[in-house]
């Protein structure tokens, strides 16, 4: 098996503001985008990954999602006061002694986009 690509796929209701959110959040750039009829663009993430946003049909069954796009940052608590100023109101910081430390937030389809960093805990 060769692996050319990976991606992650989150569904979003409005293309557009879904586009913007992570462009501006996160200042990802756009890999691939047509037009909101299309119903899906790509924002290219460090490396060779991208998240493909599509656009869910409105008369299907909305299922919830079970997959996290998690990003990992080198100063979370800058970060949680960061996207606290941008108005997405992020949980309380988790600390897993000497594991992880992380927060959610969501995006503006409600998706979980889950923050991580080093551990702040190492005892």
């Amino acid at each position: 098996m060769k692996i050319t690509r990976v991606f992650f796929q989150v569904g979003v209701d409005d293309l557009l503001r879904a586009k913007e959110f992570y462009t501006k959040t996160f200042n990802f750039e756009v890999g691939w985008y047509l037009s909101p009829e299309v119903g899906w663009c790509e924002i290219k993430l460090p490396g060779s990954s991208s998240v493909g946003l599509n656009t869910r049909d409105p008369k299907a069954k909305r299922e919830p999602s079970w997959g996290i796009l998690t990003i990992e940052v080198e100063n979370l608590d800058e970060t949680h006061a960061y996207l606290a100023k941008k108005g997405l109101k992020p949980t309380e910081i988790v600390d897993v002694p000497q594991m992880v430390s992380y927060f959610n937030i969501k995006d503006t389809e409600e998706n979980t986009v889950q923050i991580v960093g080093d551990p702040r805990i190492n005892e």
